[in-house]
């Protein structure tokens, strides 16, 4: 939920603070106030793209700032370890706008993008306006109504399908790759036999270049090695080489520790000491005798050297993925040298996965169909419920072309009217009936949502009267699982409000302002019989809307 906004320097909004409660908050106000500016503004911390021509004129930028408690969900604690924002009680998510700069976006002061935060936020916030009630009119949208309603993504076959169709399209790819080469064929294996020709004449093998680059290192470095070397030698085998001495403490250690005992502790370790020196003399003797300076060897690794950097040069690829480049050369030239046994296999893979597709399709046809009954009784109930009483609804399940989900083809029809033929959503005319359907398909899939916060930006365009009542009560209904913030013209929907925030302007100077405030009982009376009688509230309208207010209770 959203606990706190300050939101400053954004077009009429100079400098807001407001904090808000659970349940329904209503925000009311003449047209033009400023009522939508603070929606827009929370669209920001949804993950809106930043725009300057919100930035209040003549300042340098906009500030908007949200202090929200998080639903607590397994994606949220995935996506905010994604992004490594540490599990907190609150998070505070900011956007700074600015007109010379980028944009600036934060939770709990860790940067992120504009990607990361639509990701979270999509976890946190729902928002629906006139905008978005075209969703429910969307074609697409329909079976992912249903789907979600009748839960057909717990299926096992649900995901089995989904499997069978990404193999079956990779296996599409694979066809019209190996038809394009058909075309080309004869260009395309003379191409690939000269780059395979090429990779195996250099007979690459894996830490090869690690290996040239050491002994070529070690050429470059002979003289130093070859006197480092000597040196040792000299120092290991003189009269009083360290060996000697260590042999002669180790001897009076063992004379010494006839009298004290504690001289027994260092026996070992000196007589480790002394064979290991011994190994190393051993070591540097055979180093030394086998060091050699071959002009020939030299020259010839570094030309072999020079060869593979040209040869990456050329690819623009690493020595491991010329090796790999040449085993897939290879493959390639094999399967356009045998391009109609590798149709023939490719079209009977496809074929094969054709008929499991085909069968898990059927099943999920089938499954929609038999419990599409389920979203319609619901939906003609929510109807119902919004004072459509003769409405009806159907839910149209076809056989179409597959595609993510199958091959059913889902189409809402909707009749508002008692005796009206049912007709496809998009052909609603109403603007009430539209909004109504939309808060339908909100009330019954918000029980579905994750969402702690709920937004409803003038749904209810259109409608007055009984309607309105409805509408009103349904969205009160919303607010009772999650924070509901609602932008209103409806007396009725004020009227059941557990908050209600008033958003007015005025002139300061030669600017506008907007300000927001939430009211008191008084004050709420008074707003409300201004929505329902306009800017003449007369006593009559005064006790009006308190008859209203008090029949919400």
């Amino acid at each position: 939920m959203l606990i706190r906004l300050n939101i400053k320097n954004f077009a009429v909004l100079k400098n807001i603070e407001l904090e808000f409660n659970n349940g329904l908050t209503v925000i009311s106000g003449e047209s033009g106030a400023g009522k939508s500016m603070i929606i827009e503004a929370i669209r920001y911390l949804y993950g809106k793209r930043a725009s300057v021509e919100d930035i209040r004129f003549e300042t340098e930028g906009a500030v908007i700032e949200g202090v929200f408690d998080f639903p607590e969900s397994r994606e949220v604690r995935k996506l905010l370890a994604e992004n490594d924002i540490p599990q907190e009680e609150l998070y505070i998510v900011r956007r700074e706008i600015m007109q010379n700069r980028k944009s600036i976006i934060k939770i709990n002061s860790r940067m992120i993008t504009l990607g990361a935060l639509r990701n979270i936020m999509n976890e946190v916030i729902s928002i629906h306006s006139q905008s978005s009630q075209n969703e429910a009119l969307e074609y697409g949208m329909h079976i992912v109504y249903l789907d979600r309603f009748i839960g057909i993504h717990e299926e096992e076959k649900y995901k089995l399908y989904k499997e069978s169709y990404k193999k079956f399209k990779a296996l599409e790819e694979k066809i019209q790759d190996l038809e394009y080469k058909d075309r080309n064929r004869m260009q395309q294996l003379e191409l690939y036999r000269h780059q395979y020709d090429e990779l195996s004449s250099m007979g690459l093998v894996h830490g090869e270049e690690e290996q040239l680059e050491e002994e070529i290192s070690y050429f470059n470095n002979y003289e130093k090695i070859h006197d480092t070397l000597s040196i040792m030698r000299t120092q290991l085998d003189s009269e009083y080489s360290p060996q000697v001495m260590l042999y002669e403490i180790h001897k009076s250690i063992e004379t010494m520790s006839k009298f004290d005992e504690t001289y027994t502790a260092f026996t070992e370790t000196i007589l480790e000491s002394y064979h290991l020196l011994n190994e190393l003399d051993s070591k540097v003797s055979g180093d030394l005798s086998n060091v050699d300076y071959d002009e020939g060897t030299y020259n010839e690794k570094q030309l072999r050297l020079a060869s593979i950097n040209n040869l990456k040069r050329k690819y623009n690829k690493t020595t491991e993925e010329l090796i790999d480049l040449r085993e897939s050369l290879n493959e390639d030239i094999m399967q356009l040298e045998n391009i109609a046994q590798s149709f023939e296999k490719l079209e009977s893979e496809k074929s094969a996965a054709l008929d499991e597709m085909e069968k898990l399709a059927s099943f999920l046809q089938n499954y929609r169909v038999e419990r599409k009954h389920f979203l319609e009784n619901r939906i003609k109930k929510e109807l119902h419920d919004l004072d459509m009483p003769d409405a009806d609804f159907e839910i149209e399940v076809k056989e179409g072309t597959f595609n993510q989900r199958g091959y059913s083809d889902v189409k809402f029809l909707f009749s508002p009217n008692k005796g009206e033929p049912l007709k496809s959503m998009n052909s609603i005319a109403s603007g009430g009936e539209i909004s109504r359907v939309m808060l339908a398909l909100r009330t019954i899939f918000t029980e579905f949502d994750r969402h702690s916060l709920l937004i409803l930006d003038e749904i209810d365009t259109g409608v007055s009267g009984a309607v309105a009542t409805k509408m009103s009560e349904k969205m009160k209904l919303l607010s009772k699982a999650r924070q509901v913030l609602v932008i209103s013209h409806l007396p009725q929907a004020a009227a059941v409000a557990d908050n209600h925030l008033y958003v007015s302007k005025k002139t300061m100077g030669a600017r506008t302002v907007s300000t927001a405030e939430y009211l008191d009982e008084s004050a709420h009376v008074y707003e409300i019989a201004r929505m329902m009688s306009g800017s003449d509230v007369t006593d009559a309208a005064l006790e009006n809307a308190k008859t209203l207010i008090e029949g919400q209770k």
